[in-house]
C-alpha cells in the first residue's frame, strides 16, 4: 500500500504497522520499543502524547476538550504514572464558532479539575477555512512514577484474570449514534477519567504490586485491545463472552447497527490483568466505591499459550480473536 488511508488511524493492525515499520524505526529511543501509551523515564517521568480529532466535536456525554483531558490522563495512568501537567494545542479551523470553542475549553477546565491536573502551557495555530475539520487537539500528559507499581506483559502468568472496569463499548456506539443524528435514550459516551479506578485497584492488590498490565480500551474496544496486549506476550488468554458488561441499550443499538460492542471504543474504561487472588476482591470494590465501574467484571484468564486469545461462546465454543485492521468507526477520538 503506498498511500495512508483512514484505517491506519483505527487502532488497528494497519495502524501498529504503520507506526512500527515507518516510525519507530527513524527513532532510536529505547523507550520506544514497546509501543507505550506512555512512556517511563529513568527519572521516573511518565509521559504521553494524544491528539484528537473526533466527530462531531460534540456528543452525549461530552466533547472533544473533555475527551482530550481524560484521554491524556488516563495514558499516563495507564503507564503507572500520577498524572500532574498537561499541554494544550490548538488547531482551529477559520470559521469555527468562537461560543463553540468557548464551551469545550470550559469543559476542558473542568475535567482538568476534576482529574487534579493541571494545564501549563500549550499553542494555538489557526488554518484556513477546509483544512481542519472545525478543530483539533494535541496534547500532552506528564506526571511521576507511582510507587510499587510495576507494569509489562513480561509479567503475565497462567491463572492470571483479566478485568474490566465497567460497561463497554458506549462511547463509540454514542458518538455514533449522534454522527448520524439517531436519539438513543439512555445511550452516552463513557468518557472519563480513570484516576479512582486505578486508586481502588491499587489499593486491594497489596499497594499495586499484584496488578501486571493496565490499558485504557480506546481504539479496537475492550476485544481488540486485549488482542493487541497479548499478541506482544509470552501468554495467551481465554474471554468469556458471557461476562463481558454490556448495556441492554448499548447492545441494541450496536445490533441494529451491526457493530460488535467487544470492539467498539470506551474512553472511561480499562482492561487489568491481575493476580487471581485479587481479582473478585478488586471487581467488588470497584462496583462498591467508584460510580462508574457498577459493571465490572472479571471477563478471562491468562493462559500458556503464547499470543493466543480466543473466546468461550455461549455454548462453549472458542473462537480465536485478533487484532483488526482498522477500526469499525473511523474519527471517534
Amino acid at each position: 500500500m503506498s498511500v495512508i488511508t483512514l484505517a491506519h488511524g483505527g487502532g488497528g493492525s494497519l495502524q501498529n504497522e504503520l507506526i512500527r515499520q515507518e516510525i519507530v524505526t527513524r527513532f532510536s529511543s529505547p523507550l520506544l520499543a514497546s509501543l507505550p501509551d506512555g512512556a517511563v523515564t529513568p527519572e521516573g517521568l511518565v509521559i504521553s502524547s494524544d491528539s484528537f480529532v473526533i466527530t462531531p466535536r460534540f456528543f452525549p456525554g461530552g466533547n472533544i476538550g473533555k475527551l482530550a483531558v481524560a484521554g491524556t490522563v488516563n495514558d499516563v495512568l495507564m503507564a503507572g504514572g500520577i498524572p500532574q501537567y498537561l499541554t494544550c494545542s490548538l488547531i482551529i479551523e477559520e470559521g469555527l464558532e468562537l461560543d463553540e470553542l468557548r464551551k469545550i475549553l470550559d469543559s476542558m477546565a473542568e475535567m482538568a479539575a476534576a482529574c487534579k491536573v493541571s494545564i501549563v502551557t500549550g499553542d494555538t495555530k489557526v488554518v484556513p477555512r477546509g483544512s481542519g475539520d472545525g478543530l483539533y487537539i494535541n496534547t500532552a500528559g506528564v506526571g511521576f512514577k507511582r510507587t510499587g507499581l510495576t507494569l509489562g506483559v513480561e509479567r503475565f502468568a497462567p491463572g492470571d484474570k483479566i478485568i474490566v472496569s465497567g460497561s463497554i463499548g458506549e462511547h463509540g456506539l454514542s458518538v455514533l449514534a449522534s454522527r448520524f443524528g439517531m436519539d438513543c435514550e439512555n445511550l452516552s459516551s463513557d468518557c472519563a477519567c480513570l484516576d479512582k479506578v486505578v486508586d481502588v485497584l491499587v489499593g486491594n492488590t497489596d499497594n499495586g504490586s499484584g496488578i501486571k498490565f493496565m490499558r485504557d480500551a480506546t481504539r479496537g474496544g475492550v476485544l481488540g485491545i486485549t488482542a493487541e496486549i497479548f499478541e506482544k506476550s509470552a501468554c495467551g488468554a481465554t474471554l468469556y463472552e458471557d461476562k463481558l458488561p454490556v448495556t441492554a441499550t448499548a447492545a441494541a443499538v450496536a445490533k441494529l447497527l451491526g457493530i460488535d460492542p467487544g470492539f467498539a471504543a470506551c474512553e472511561g474504561r480499562l482492561v487489568a490483568v491481575v493476580s487471581s487472588e485479587y481479582a473478585e476482591k478488586c471487581v467488588k470494590m470497584l462496583a462498591e466505591n467508584v460510580a462508574d465501574a457498577r459493571s465490572a467484571a472479571v471477563i478471562g484468564e491468562v493462559t500458556a499459550q503464547p499470543g493466543s486469545v480466543k473466546m468461550c461462546g455461549a455454548w462453549g465454543t472458542l473462537r480465536k480473536l485478533v487484532v483488526p485492521a482498522g477500526d469499525q468507526l473511523p474519527r471517534i477520538c
